[in-house]
């Protein structure tokens, strides 16, 4: 059945992929709420889902548009499943939004062909968005790592190219400082500061979405499928692959290091780990199986979330 109606991006896979996000994100705010949900949680349910969905439909505009073939159809199944399993903490907050537009914009830009076009403009808005985030949160400066992907490439790498990531930042910083310091009095804003400690709340919840990103992890690493080691001999897919892992990474050393505050603390983590849970599922080659697979997810996601909210018990 799932991977009948995920085995390409169509309307048909567009809608079941919308209907099955909304239908984790109400069984979320049911866990949530033990079963009272308001109309303020419906509402907020809502929200939640419209941000999945915009995922979804930068996911399927890349793939038609062939801008990203490093995703595919079977993204469109792992995001609402890793929506079961996701640590909500409380859902979104309005720098994460940013980031994650921000991110999702990058991925684009890295997954393009090169080969006849120069990625000078493309460097320049890199510069330009990764500054943005580190504006938010200043360990997002491990994300400038990554212009390398493009800049390690013998025929990208040149001064032109170098002086256009710089002027992204520099310019980007200058603007940022003075529209901070003209609405609040400050040059830089309040989260900005580094402040490392291993400390900090952990919940049950926290060791299914771990245990989730750990096998997001040994799929980008260990078990990476061959399949996609071929197609990432191509530039593009390959710049993309490295992006999410060392989104992931970062992602991990965050949370690990309580360097994210507030609501959506697992939030950094949500995109690389559907992308690689969905390469996991694409990897398998016989139908019935990838369906018994998912299945048993989807039911196991549901027992470990009503039990972590103490609505079942074994």
């Amino acid at each position: 059945m799932f991977t009948k109606i995920f085995k390409r991006v169509s309307i048909q896979s567009l809608i079941t992929s919308f209907f099955l996000c909304f239908l984790a994100n109400l069984f979320m705010t049911y866990c949530v709420t033990a079963g009272n949900i308001d109309s303020q949680a419906l509402v907020k349910t809502m929200y939640l889902s419209l941000a999945y969905i915009s995922i979804i439909l930068t996911i399927a505009f890349s793939e038609s548009r062939r801008l990203n073939q490093s995703f595919g159809s079977i993204h469109l199944l792992s995001i609402p499943i890793c929506i079961l399993l996701f640590n909500q903490q409380g859902g979104f907050v309005l720098d994460k939004v940013i980031v994650l537009a921000v991110i999702l914009r990058a991925i684009t830009l890295f997954s393009k062909d090169y080969k006849t076009t120069p990625p000078t403009k493309t460097l320049f808005l890199l510069g330009v968005l990764f500054t943005i985030i580190s504006f938010i949160n200043s360990y997002y400066v491990l994300f400038f790592i990554t212009p390398l992907l493009i800049l390690k490439e013998a025929k990208h790498r040149n001064t032109k190219n170098i002086m256009a990531l710089l002027t992204g930042i520099i310019l980007s910083l200058q603007s940022l400082c003075l529209i901070c310091y003209l609405a609040t009095g400050s040059f830089f804003y309040k989260t900005m500061y580094l402040k490392a400690s291993v400390s900090g709340s952990y919940s049950s919840n926290d060791l299914v979405w771990s245990v989730t990103v750990f096998i997001a992890l040994l799929i980008a690493t260990v078990f990476r499928p061959a399949e996609y080691k071929i197609k990432a001999q191509r530039n593009n897919t390959q710049r993309t692959f490295f992006f999410m892992l060392m989104f992931l990474l970062i992602s991990i050393f965050l949370r690990y290091y309580n360097e994210v505050e507030g609501k959506g603390l697992w939030l950094e983590s949500f995109i690389p780990v559907a992308f690689f849970i969905g390469i996991a599922i694409e990897a398998l080659k016989n139908r019935q199986l990838k369906n018994i697979v998912i299945t048993v997810v989807i039911f196991a996601s549901i027992g470990l979330k009503l039990f972590a909210y103490d609505l079942i018990s074994f």
